[in-house]
């Protein structure tokens, strides 16, 4: 033993000195900032110019009182956009308050920017900051504007003052959103994510209690913008005054240079020896050993349709075409007018809503994070020109949901098929959950939302109602709870918050309803004080008499596997935890399914 823990102790050496290493080669930034804290307002990597200055809880941008104001700060440690033709991806999210008169004139606004660090000339006023107003060649600059004060010449039409926009290189936008009189005023939040594979960056904006979006295809490289660039924000005020404050920021990008040979060499070393390590130290707490990777797949370029090609595409909608529906609207299945191109499902966002313009977005912009075996992929998207014609276009997975199989369809899903399924599902979740740089919930995980392909290999879709945990945060508080009633976490009802326990509780309901082929049906508990899910008692009731298998699907007339239906029924039963901490992480959860392990 011993000997075991001289080994421990070497390995641990080794993965210290190779996550040294790692941490002067990586190009990838990531910080978060709560400005309430005096710490961080006073952090040496902020670098504030002209007008800026920490202010108690936040940054003041600029000063609220004077004409003619102009202010930056930004991070100090650049970040690597790109490298040869790789290309970062980065997320970032913050909370900002415009302040000042409550009224029409205000005036001009702030903004997020990616570019050299220093503050241009003479960039007062409309120019938020951002751009110089000469005739000199600007800065290689990508903002992204919230702008209080309409300026003829560039700006939205004269009816629309409030707006968001995306500037790349020029105060004029590349793309933008109108929002009402007063839409930026008070305090707000924003999230801006960019994608590397397809090139698109998402503004998302709550505000007031509503939410806006505006997207733009940006190619940092091809627009000059610096290989390593700062992060930070700019305001600027000219002949009307107002405030610009930051309240906190969050920045995650990932590293371009990440793919380089010699570098992946070295860390396929480190990471054999860090497997290693893991091995060792489970070997002595007597766990299953590390699980496999996530099986995961190059990212997908997805692409901007017009509404033209996709009409074409489904016989201008066509009800034949139509091979599902839902509270949006209906999926037709399309053919696309490129020799070689499978079939794709596109999915027609008719009641649009406010809610349903922010699932559009949030699926958008998942979807273009995201790869793996197991999960539906987006081929791409269509805005056509307005709300009214929202459309998403997706590989066409030609054998239903797991729903319709279970319950619906005249062939019976056999065992072997289930088992595998329930495990299919269970990879996509653990990459959501583990594979990237945060958790991702995907906070509606049902058999309807599991589409099956012709061999019966299990992809997790709809991802309209996904959440990103950010580094510290262990649960999200969610006061609007959505999903599905019969598969949520009753902890989301009593506390308001989401996890990725309660994920793991959907999930359990879902392993149940595959192995016992019921559907599960919620009902009020006044005793308890929230809904509870017959399905789960049930089972629930079984284990504790020792007949669990009893439950086991009555059509499949005892032809499955013991001990694999066993073990669906109790990790299920292990996911519905009544206590979030009891349950398992979806790892664990993976393992025990794939027989690594006993639930028991």
């Amino acid at each position: 033993m011993e000997n075991l823990r001289d080994h421990i102790r070497i390995r641990l050496l080794f993965v210290s000195l190779c996550l040294r290493v790692m941490s002067h080669h990586a190009a990838a930034l990531s910080f978060n900032y709560d400005f309430s804290i005096r710490a961080n307002l006073e952090s040496p990597d902020l670098k504030y110019i002209n007008d800026s200055s920490p202010a108690g809880d936040r940054i003041d941008l600029t000063n609220g009182t004077q004409h003619n104001s102009t202010g930056r700060v930004f991070h100090g440690q650049p970040v690597r956009l790109w490298n040869g033709r790789k290309r970062a991806s980065f997320t970032t999210s913050f909370t900002f308050a415009i302040g000042g008169n409550h009224s029409n004139e205000r005036g001009d606004g702030m903004a997020f920017f990616i570019g050299p660090p220093s503050l241009p000339s003479d960039s007062r006023s409309m120019f938020l900051g951002l751009f110089a107003n000469s005739s000199s060649s600007p800065p290689q600059t990508v903002g992204v504007e919230f702008d209080t004060c309409r300026n003829d010449g560039w700006d939205p039409p004269a009816s629309i003052t409030d707006h968001i926009g995306i500037d790349i290189n020029n105060i004029s936008s590349a793309n933008y959103t109108s929002l009402p009189n007063l839409g930026l005023y008070g305090t707000m939040s924003a999230n801006i994510t960019y994608d590397a594979g397809s090139t698109m960056m998402t503004v998302s904006l709550l505000s007031n209690g509503s939410s806006y979006s505006v997207v733009a295809p940006v190619d940092f490289r091809d627009a000059g913008v610096p290989q390593d660039a700062y992060v930070g924000f700019s305001a600027a005020t000219g002949f009307l005054t107002e405030s610009h404050q930051l309240l906190s920021w969050s920045f995650s990008s990932t590293d371009p240079s990440s793919n380089n040979t010699l570098w992946a060499i070295f860390m396929s070393v480190a990471c054999a020896s860090l497997l290693g390590l893991i091995a060792a130290l489970l070997w002595i707490v007597k766990r299953p050993p590390p699980p496999r990777p996530p099986m995961v797949i190059p990212l997908p370029v997805a692409r901007k349709f017009s509404y033209q090609e996709l009409s074409l595409a489904t016989g201008n909608f066509s009800e034949d075409r139509i091979i599902g529906a839902g509270a949006f609207g209906e999926v037709y299945r399309g053919v696309l007018d490129d020799p070689g191109t499978p079939p794709v499902a596109v999915k027609k966002l008719t009641r649009i809503l406010e809610q349903t313009m922010r699932d559009y977005v949030t699926e958008i912009k998942t979807l273009c994070q995201l790869s793996h075996r197991n999960m539906v992929r987006l081929v791409g998207w269509c805005d056509g020109g307005g709300n009214d014609k929202l459309l998403l276009v997706y590989e066409l997975v030609t054998n239903g949901s797991l729903d319709e199989h279970l319950h619906g369809a005249e062939k019976l899903l056999a065992w072997p098929e289930r088992y595998e399924i329930v495990r299919g599902i269970g990879s996509a979740i653990e990459y959501l959950h583990t594979g990237y740089n945060n958790p991702i919930l995907h906070r509606d995980i049902k058999p309807s939302n599991v589409m099956l392909d012709d061999a019966f290999q299990a992809k997790l879709g709809d991802f309209g109602l996904v959440r990103q945990v950010w580094s510290g945060q262990g649960s999200l508080r969610d006061t609007a709870m959505v999903g599905s009633w019969d598969y949520m976490d009753p902890t989301c009802i009593t506390t308001g918050t989401v996890s990725t326990a309660s994920d793991m509780y959907s999930f359990g309901v879902l392993l149940l309803e595959v192995a016992t082929g019921t559907k599960p049906v919620t009902l009020p508990d006044q005793e308890k004080g929230y809904p509870t899910n017959t399905l789960v008692n049930v089972v629930r009731r079984s284990y504790g008499i020792g007949a669990v298998l009893e439950m086991a699907d009555k059509r499949l007339n005892g032809d499955f596997d013991r001990a694999q239906m066993e073990r669906v029924l109790l990790v299920g039963l292990l996911c519905v935890h009544e206590d979030r901490q009891n349950r398992p992480g979806i790892r664990d959860a993976v393992n025990l399914l794939s027989n690594l392990g006993h639930p028991w």
